[in-house]
């Protein structure tokens, strides 16, 4: 689906993904991460454990991101059997 990082109107920075969005539900222990190494969650900021498999949603952000430009990629991580699920790059 598509999904951007944007400020939030309350300040801080939000990850927002429209209606076109779907995960797979069948996937235990599926995380979302913003990093700037797609290969791995090797130093890449946990967002969330993903609840939403569909549609649109948003994830407010930790105030230790300060600028837009921070990370280049939203990486899905399956976290029990430490497998990559996919990937996205921000724009």
């Amino acid at each position: 689906g598509t999904g951007r990082l944007q400020e939030n109107t309350s300040g801080g920075f939000v990850l927002e993904f429209d209606s076109d969005y779907v995960a797979d539900r069948r996937l235990p222990g599926l995380y979302v991460y913003l990093t700037n190494n797609p290969s791995t969650n090797a130093g890449a900021l946990e967002i969330a454990k993903v609840t939403t498999f569909n549609g649109s949603h948003r994830y407010n952000l930790p105030s230790t991101i300060t600028n837009l430009n921070q990370f280049s990629h939203v990486l899905y991580y399956c976290k029990p059997f430490s497998v990559k699920v996919g990937d996205g790059e921000l724009r």
